[in-house]
């Protein structure tokens, strides 16, 4: 499950750059190849550790993710980083990163629909395919949990993550400025 969290922790990193609206192309492109890359390998590498061109493949996917997200990051992030800090769960950021895209990509489609295309195209998905459907389709595959309950997370929790999330620095790159109460609505779609 460390590979598939991980893997999916890049992926989120190549998905949040590409669909953030700041203007920076070769972040874009860097990120849109980090996601090839990790749609192609991360269940072959998740299934098969021996298999070392995919595990080279999700490494440089990963590389990639870190290397573009200076462009920015968004509501994934700005969730899953206080989330990360809640008291007394270890709770790991790939695998909460991985819950959390769904939502995020829904709640952000209607302005994306310019990047749509490139961005299922990345993902190995038809122009006009639900992507955060794709998300949670792969994360069950992968074997991860099927949402924040299952991790630990309690709808107790909800208010201080949204507080956090507004204050921290990847929910002003998120390409849809969210309010508390979207953040809230996130989290219980993803709960």
């Amino acid at each position: 499950m460390l590979t598939a969290a991980t893997g999916m922790d890049a992926m989120a990193h190549c998905i949040e750059t590409f669909c953030a609206p700041s203007v920076n192309p070769p972040a874009e492109v860097i990120a849109l190849d980090g996601l090839r890359r990790a749609s192609a390998n991360i269940e072959i590498a998740t299934r098969d550790g021996t298999n070392r061109q995919a595990r080279w493949e999700m490494m440089m996917a990963a590389m990639e993710g870190a290397m573009a997200f200076q462009k920015g990051l968004g509501a994934v992030h700005a969730l899953s980083h206080p989330m990360g800090a809640l008291p007394g769960r270890p709770l790991h950021h790939g695998t909460l990163n991985a819950v959390l895209l769904p939502a995020v990509l829904e709640f952000n489609a209607p302005v994306l629909e310019g990047k749509k295309a490139t961005l299922n195209a990345g993902l190995g998905l038809a122009a006009d395919a639900d992507p955060a459907a794709h998300i949670r389709t792969l994360n069950s595959r992968l074997g991860l949990p099927a949402g924040l309950g299952a991790m630990g997370v309690t709808r107790a929790d909800f208010g201080a993550v949204a507080d956090a999330a507004l204050k921290d620095h990847c929910h002003q790159t998120n390409p849809r400025l969210a309010s508390r109460d979207d953040y809230l609505a996130m989290l219980d779609a993803s709960f």
